[in-house]
């Protein structure tokens, strides 16, 4: 008799007719996959993943705001447009990957650029209203898997995985001045562009697509908030002064 064989079963005895039978008992069902916004592709399913399988990486989508204009890079080798990313490094955070990156592709030191947008993460015990206020959490997450390959130095065979992107949203100034041979040396033929949203959307592809309709949805919430807030200060001004001007 094998080993498996000595396991226990759950089983349920149905009575009836010759004898009894017994069944097996179905497995748990598992719920649904919850339903995400037009923004995102579907759910997945619960998953764990150890450390040599997954790779971090992060991207940035940058903005200069007085023109409206998105930072996009030019592959001149192989003729793809993208935004700036790449893997973090060992003992790097997110955050300082995300503009290292920037920095690397595109020439352009960027800052992050606090938008509005819903997020997941709570809000701090002692600043309640910052769920209503733009902030600079992570605005998007993107993941692909990455097929068994072998490495350039032969020998080593890469079994692949799961590459998970980390996405942030940046801002450059007006007059943002780009450097020149910031990219590591396969990075040298990189080419950055300052390009309308329109011409974005037409040149970059894939996943990257879904993060620019996100970003650019949650900049225009952005620039409506900031017009709304604007007018509600001019209006507290002048009630302000209408009362300071009122007999005593």
């Amino acid at each position: 008799m094998s080993a498996s064989s000595n396991k226990p079963k759950t089983t349920r005895w149905i009575f009836g007719g010759r004898g009894r039978q017994a069944a097996q008992r179905p497995p748990p069902q598992a719920p649904p996959l919850p339903p995400l916004s037009n923004f995102s592709s579907g759910s997945v399913a619960d998953s764990a993943w150890a450390s040599s399988d997954f790779l971090l990486g992060v991207g940035m989508v940058i903005i200069q705001r007085n023109t409206h204009k998105i930072v996009v890079v030019y592959e001149q080798k192989l003729g793809y447009w993208f935004f700036p990313r790449g893997r973090k490094d060992i003992g790097e955070t997110l955050e300082g990957a995300a503009l290292r990156e920037a920095y690397e592709e595109s020439g352009y030191r960027a800052t992050f650029l606090p938008l509005c947008h819903f997020t997941r993460q709570p809000a701090p015990p002692e600043n309640m209203e910052a769920k209503n206020r733009p902030n600079t959490e992570p605005i998007f997450l993107t993941f692909k898997s990455w097929q068994p390959r072998q490495t350039t130095n032969g020998g080593f065979i890469d079994a692949g995985g799961e590459y998970l992107t980390t996405w942030y949203a940046g801002q450059i100034p007006e007059g943002a001045v780009k450097d020149t041979g910031t990219g590591m040396p396969d990075e040298l033929h990189y080419e950055s562009h300052l390009l309308t949203i329109e011409e974005a959307l037409q040149r970059v592809y894939g996943q990257e697509v879904n993060v620019l309709r996100y970003v650019w949805k949650a900049y225009e919430d952005t620039l409506g908030w900031e017009a709304r807030s604007r007018s509600w200060r001019n209006a507290e001004k002048s009630e302000s002064a209408r009362a300071s001007d009122m007999p005593q």
